[in-house]
């Protein structure tokens, strides 16, 4: 009951957005798309890649047998088709009203998301690592 609540609550609160700026409320929401159907793209893609080199992939419980890669495939070409669209604007001709910042705040974000890689990143992450293997 109570994630109901705050969902609710949560919900309720974004609502109130739209009274104020329905452009601020476009943008959270293209912004949130944007990032998900990202985050989709990015496993799928390296998952087909990896299948197409012929690498040994563990499953887990679930498994789409033959037809798995060419969904997968299909899931990358409607992602990418999502990514391309989804930022434009909803209107036209094009104002600082009706104009859709999820695109470029997505574009900022991943832009300081790779220079803090590069000059923090890289020393202060470690791999984790999992033996896996007939001597456990």
């Amino acid at each position: 009951m109570n994630s109901l609540i705050l969902v609710t609550t949560i919900v309720a609160l974004l609502q109130l957005i739209n009274i104020g700026s329905s452009t601020a409320l476009y943008a959270i929401l293209s912004l949130s798309t944007l990032a998900l159907y990202i985050s989709y793209v990015i496993p799928i893609v390296f998952f087909a890649l990896t299948r197409f080199r012929g690498d040994h992939i563990p499953y887990g419980p679930f498994r789409l047998g033959r037809w798995g890669l060419p969904i997968n495939l299909f899931a990358v070409v409607y992602g990418i088709f999502i990514i391309i669209w989804l930022p434009w604007p909803p209107f036209m001709p094009l104002t600082s009203v009706n104009m859709n910042y999820g695109g470029p705040v997505v574009g900022v974000v991943i832009i300081f998301a790779l220079i803090d890689w590069f000059i923090w990143g890289k020393k202060r992450f470690a791999v984790p690592v999992e033996k896996v293997g007939a001597y456990e």
